[in-house]
């Protein structure tokens, strides 16, 4: 029995990532899922205006798309494999 529920729970993750994958705009509990952050977070980062957002009524959402964008450049930079990769191209 509990195998099954456990193949029955693979499968319903599976069509969820599914859905989420052509998926465009996503509810705060959505993007909570999609980028890790709680939904606390989420809000405080909208109220600081940190993160793109849109909203509708008292509803708050946000495009797939701009959250990627918005993930991609907080990305923390190595300065030492900056570093290093900047003498290997100046030295060729």
């Amino acid at each position: 029995m509990e195998e099954r529920l456990s193949n029955i729970e693979k499968a319903l993750d599976l069509i969820r990532s599914i859905i989420m994958r052509d998926k465009k705009t996503l509810t705060a509990g959505e993007c909570s899922n999609y980028t890790g952050y709680s939904i606390s977070y989420l809000y405080k980062l909208t109220s600081s205006k940190s993160i793109p957002h849109f909203k509708r009524g008292k509803k708050i959402y946000f495009d797939k798309d701009e959250i990627d964008s918005w993930l991609k450049e907080q990305k923390v930079i190595d300065y030492r494999t900056e570093a290093n990769n900047l003498i290997a191209t100046n030295g060729k």
